[in-house]
C-alpha cells in the first residue's frame, strides 16, 4: 500500500464487511440422517468458495472506491535545457506611461501609444511561452517589493502572473537597491541547479547606497546570478551609453549601469525603445541562456475511486450471475438402485 493514499480513510472500516461471506450460515446447513449415497458434487464447492471469493473482493473494492483511493500528488524532478529566471518588474507610476521612441514625441491622445507596462507583459509572456524549461518567478517593486509568483515551471500558472501585473496602477517612488536585495534572497535556500537570472524590467534608476551595493555584489556572487536588464527607455530619457551630453552622463540610470558594469558576476543591459525592441531583447536572452538545467514538476493525484467501484460492480454482477445459475440448475441426482 506505499505510496496510496486515501481522500476519507474513514471509509476503510466498511471493509470489515468484507468477514461476511466467510462466516458460516445457519440457512445454508441441511441435515441428511445419512448421506452415503449423496453423490460427490466438487464443482459446487469451488463454486461455493468463488462465491464467497466474488462477494469479498467486491465489498472490499466498495470500501476503498468509498474511501477516494488514489496516487497522492508527487514532485518529478526533470531534466531540460533551460535556466531559472527571476522577473523583476518595475511597477512605479512611470510604466503607466507610453513608450515613445526617440525622434518622435508623444501623440496627444494619451491612450494612442502602448504603455510601458503594457509592452512588457507582453514580451515576458512570450519569453515564458518559448521555454517551457525553464522555471520562473516573478516579483514587482515600486517602493517596496512584493513576489507575485515564486519559482515555478507551470506554464498556465506563469502566465497568469505576468497578466496580473496589469492590475492597478503603479506608484511614484522606486527603490531598486532593496527590490534587488529582496529578489536575490530568493535564490538563498534553492539547490543550485543550472545556470540563474535575474531579470530587471525597469524604465529608469535609482540611486544605490554603497551598503546596497555592497550586500548586491556580494550576493550575486555567492548566488552566482546572471544580471539582465532590459531598459524601456522613452524619447526623454538618458541612454546608457557614453554621452557628451554631461546631464545623461550624471543620471540614476547612467550610474546604476556602471555598478553593474563592474560587478564581478555577468550582467547585460538592453535598451527597447519600442515593442519591437522589447521583443528582440527578450529573445537575445533567450538564445543565450539555453543551458542544462533539472527542474521539479507537480504530478497531480492520481485517482483510482472510479477504477474500485468498476471492480466492485463487476464483483456484484459476477456474483449475481452465479445464484441466478446455482438457483436456476436443479441438482443432479443419480437414480437410486432398485433393492434386491
Amino acid at each position: 500500500m506505499s505510496g496510496i493514499g486515501f481522500v476519507q480513510p474513514w471509509w476503510l472500516l466498511l471493509s470489515l464487511l468484507a468477514l461476511l461471506p466467510l462466516l458460516r450460515r445457519p440457512q445454508e446447513e441441511q441435515l441428511f440422517g445419512w448421506n452415503a449415497l449423496l453423490p460427490p458434487d466438487p464443482v459446487g464447492r469451488w463454486r461455493q468458495r468463488l462465491e464467497k471469493a466474488v462477494a469479498v473482493a467486491g465489498l472490499i473494492a466498495l470500501a476503498l472506491g468509498m474511501a477516494g483511493i488514489g496516487l497522492p500528488q508527487t514532485v518529478a524532478t526533470r531534466q531540460g535545457s533551460g535556466a531559472e529566471i527571476l522577473v523583476l518588474l518595475d511597477r512605479s507610476a512611470s510604466m503607466d506611461a507610453a513608450l515613445v521612441p526617440r525622434g518622435e514625441m508623444p501623440r496627444s491622445d494619451k491612450y494612442a501609444e502602448p504603455k510601458k507596462r503594457k509592452i512588457a507583459r507582453s514580451a515576458l509572456a512570450k519569453l515564458a511561452a518559448g521555454r517551457p524549461n525553464d522555471v520562473f518567478a516573478l516579483m514587482m517593486f515600486s517602493i517596496n517589493q512584493f513576489q507575485v509568483l515564486p519559482f515555478n515551471s507551470q506554464p498556465e500558472m506563469i502566465q497568469a502572473a505576468i497578466q496580473a501585473g496589469g492590475i492597478g496602477s503603479g506608484l511614484g517612488d522606486t527603490d531598486v537597491g532593496g527590490a534587488l536585495l529582496a529578489a536575490i534572497a530568493r535564490f538563498d535556500d534553492r539547490p543550485a541547479n543550472g545556470n540563474r537570472i535575474l531579470l530587471l524590467v525597469s524604465d529608469g534608476g535609482a540611486p544605490i547606497t554603497p551598503q546596497a551595493r555592497a550586500e548586491i555584489a556580494a550576493n550575486l556572487r555567492r548566488n552566482k546570478i546572471t544580471l539582465y536588464w532590459i531598459y524601456l527607455r522613452s524619447f526623454n530619457q538618458p541612454p546608457l551609453a557614453e554621452s557628451a551630453d554631461p546631464a545623461y552622463d550624471r543620471s540614476v540610470e547612467m550610474a546604476m549601469h556602471r555598478f553593474f558594469s563592474a560587478l564581478d558576476t555577468p550582467y547585460r543591459a538592453f535598451e527597447a525603445e519600442s515593442p519591437l525592441a522589447m521583443d528582440q531583447a527578450v529573445a537575445e536572452l533567450s538564445r543565450q541562456q539555453m543551458l542544462p538545467i533539472s527542474y521539479q514538476v507537480k504530478v497531480p493525484r492520481a485517482d483510482g475511486a472510479w477504477l474500485a467501484f468498476l471492480c466492485a460492480v463487476l464483483a456484484f454482477a459476477l456474483l449475481l450471475v452465479l445464484r441466478m445459475r446455482h438457483l436456476a440448475v436443479p441438482p443432479v441426482r443419480k437414480p437410486l438402485a432398485p433393492a434386491p
